[in-house]
């Protein structure tokens, strides 16, 4: 018996050794015929196990300024460098023509890397998984966000105005944060499951109110996991796990619901009528990849609009000028009326103030990827960064798109500080940028939802500025980070709201 497990280990490790020598050859191929050059590696006292390097990543992101630091270690480093956190070798890249290749041209090179992460909480979803299986669950997403449905607002009205029924009305201190991920929770749970669930009106005891605090909580522990790089592989959370069962018990409740409906013959025949649930039990009767799925979709849903709504409002009380504005054009083209589609289109001011919350504040502000096979980004290599690099496989490939979005060569020597007007300069050059602005990510795995994401955060604002004449600050210092799964204020958007 010892003879037969140690000829299965003996052929194990020739296989492993086999396929590491493989490997090295093909990114010596690769790197002679593309004229790879070395690409820069970020000072470290050890390059084995990167302890150091996670240590200080642990106290940045216990101090609040994780993309803080990444930030000026680009502007040290230069766009693209290299290094090694516990064991794992990394190349970081702010390089627009290097990020396009991550995301579009060489996409299939590279997996995405969130199985691990979250695949407590979201299993084998659209968010998790790469190749055929991804391309499965994204062609079950892309008829449910036909225009037709997006272009319906009456919903989202009605959430609004729960929204409102909300809020103190004589200037007393209210925290927007949490409210708004309640009302982008409200309105997502209807767009994709025809459920009203009002959890802006939900006691604060009750079911409701826990799933929406565990929505609240899982992004913390998903940051957690992050932290553990390989030690995640044999670690257990069971505070984590609790969250998780609270948000699966929800849904698979809803999903069974369909379900039972649809073996009743209560299903919807015409697919693009009907909501995302009736149309992927269609294609599928494993209810829990459906429980995923959805998870998937309420997230990217809920948190994106929730967070990027509540990093505007903490800026737009700092910035009275910019209300005004708002306010102006609200008057102008809505003249008392709610905003329609088609009417949402002509607020150009709105658009711009979104746009540059998204530059400053994206929701997803860095993006990570594992290479899956031997490959090649077109920059970084060499004294001036300009060469090709080669990428061994297994490398982890990231990008902070929060330090993408602030390059001062690219928005000017202000770019870290609020201009909604350099967008309306920008468009009338010509100039506006492609691989530089990915709040919504971008190439075949950008976010098929952020047509309705922008048409939902142009609404709210626009009736916020329709209801209130001033948005009054009550934070008493500068916004600092708190990056679970997206990226909020760390101490709540504080304001004081004046009627007109």
């Amino acid at each position: 018996m010892f003879f037969y497990l140690y000829l299965i280990l003996l052929a194990s490790a020739v296989y492993w050794g086999i396929a590491r020598l493989a490997s090295h050859l093909e990114l010596r191929r690769l790197a002679r015929t593309h004229g790879c050059k070395p690409v820069r590696r970020m000072p470290q006292k050890e390059r084995i196990i990167g302890l150091g390097q996670f240590l200080d990543d642990v106290a940045a992101a216990r101090e609040h300024r994780t993309l803080q630091t990444a930030q000026c270690r680009f502007q040290e480093l230069g766009n693209t460098f290299s290094g090694v956190c516990m064991g794992a070798y990394f190349i970081t890249t702010i390089d627009s023509d290097n990020v396009k290749a991550l995301l579009s041209t060489r996409m299939e090179h590279f997996d995405s890397g969130k199985q691990a992460l979250f695949g407590p909480f979201i299993g084998e979803s659209m968010l998790t998984t790469d190749g055929a299986v991804w391309k499965h669950s994204r062609a079950l997403v892309r008829p449910h966000l036909a225009r037709d449905r997006v272009a319906d607002l009456r919903n989202l009205e009605g959430h609004v105005q729960n929204f409102f029924s909300r809020l103190p009305r004589d200037g007393s201190t209210v925290d927007l944060q949490h409210l708004f991920a309640q009302l982008t929770f409200d309105n997502t749970m209807e767009l994709l499951l025809d459920e009203k669930v009002c959890s802006l009106l939900s006691n604060p005891g009750s079911r409701l109110a826990a799933v929406v605090e565990a929505f609240d909580s899982v992004g913390s522990f998903v940051n957690k996991r992050a932290a553990l790089g390989p030690l995640l592989r044999i670690y257990r959370d069971a505070e984590f796990e609790a969250m998780c069962k609270v948000l699966h018990d929800f849904v698979d409740e809803i999903v069974r619901k369909a379900f039972e409906n649809k073996q009743h013959g209560k299903a919807f025949t015409d697919r693009k009528a009907q909501g995302f649930l009736p149309s992927i039990l269609e294609d599928t009767q494993d209810l829990v990849k459906v429980r995923f799925e959805i998870l998937g979709l309420l997230l990217a849903g809920r948190d994106t609009a929730a967070d990027l709504l509540g990093n505007l409002f903490f800026v737009l009380a700092r910035k009275p000028d910019v209300w005004d504005k708002l306010k102006q054009e609200v008057d102008e083209v809505l003249r008392g009326d709610k905003p329609s589609y088609d009417s949402l289109r002509e607020l150009t001011y709105h658009r711009y103030v979104i746009e540059e919350a998204l530059r400053l504040y994206p929701p997803a502000p860095a993006l990570f990827r594992q290479a899956n096979r031997p490959t090649v980004l077109p920059r970084g290599g060499g004294i001036d960064g300009r060469s090709p690099i080669a990428v061994p496989r297994g490398t982890i490939v990231s990008t902070s798109t929060f330090a993408l979005q602030r390059r001062q060569d690219v928005y000017g020597a202000d770019a870290d500080e609020f201009r909604p007007e350099r967008w309306q300069a920008m468009e009338k050059l010509g100039e506006r940028p492609r691989w530089e602005f990915l709040p919504f990510s971008a190439g075949p795995r950008s976010c098929m939802g952020q047509a309705y994401g922008m048409v939902e955060m142009v609404y709210i604002v626009a009736r916020m500025a329709q209801e209130f004449d001033n948005v009054q600050n009550k934070n008493d210092g500068p916004w600092v980070e708190k990056w679970s799964i997206t990226l909020s204020s760390a101490e709540g958007t504080k304001v004081g709201l004046v009627p007109r």
